[in-house]
């Protein structure tokens, strides 16, 4: 018999992990491991599904897959950057762990377009496109489940993705 996975028990992991880093964050040199471990983590806490789907995924089921909507990378250089806020609270984390595991539900090839939206290749981080507005500004339309299952789903109106103000606060100094 398979047991659920406890998704806390990943995320105390996290916090503990994130605490013993803080020393290195400013060190571009950890940049990358640090948020790394972090996606990890979330990456291994399961999924958190949003209900949301793109219409190109509701057509093709083959092609679907998950897309963590709020870019657990990104949270977790939120969090190194203001540690006396995220790591001082371990409520204020889980919530904000929790957030990292939201996913929805695209194609394969719009899930690559979508991770094109950020660069954590080198020292300098960006953002091409905020996060609430990433879906929308592909030309991703999105669908909400409202029954049991995808065939019942309504489309979205703005095709805006929910995404925490002090994310999106945060994110406008890495904005290109």
């Amino acid at each position: 018999m398979r047991m659920s996975k406890n998704w806390r028990a990943y995320c105390l992991t996290a916090f503990g992990a994130l605490q013993s880093s803080i020393e290195n964050w400013g060190n571009p040199d950890f940049f990358r491991p640090i948020t790394r471990s972090f996606y990890e983590q979330v990456f291994s806490s399961g999924y958190e599904h949003s209900g949301l789907i793109s219409e190109k995924a509701l057509n093709n089921p083959k092609q679907r897959t998950d897309d963590h909507c709020l870019s657990p990378q990104f949270i977790c250089r939120m969090i190194m950057d203001n540690p006396d806020i995220y790591l001082s609270d371990y409520d204020i984390f889980e919530n904000l762990f929790f957030l990292a595991k939201t996913t929805n539900k695209v194609t394969k090839s719009e899930n690559k377009q979508l991770s094109k939206l950020t660069s954590n290749n080198t020292i300098d981080y960006k953002v091409y496109v905020p996060t609430n507005l990433k879906y929308q500004h592909l030309g991703i339309k999105l669908y909400r489940k409202t029954g049991a299952q995808w065939k019942t789903a309504v489309e979205c109106e703005d095709n805006i993705i929910p995404a925490p103000s002090d994310l999106l606060e945060y994110e406008k100094r890495f904005l290109v």
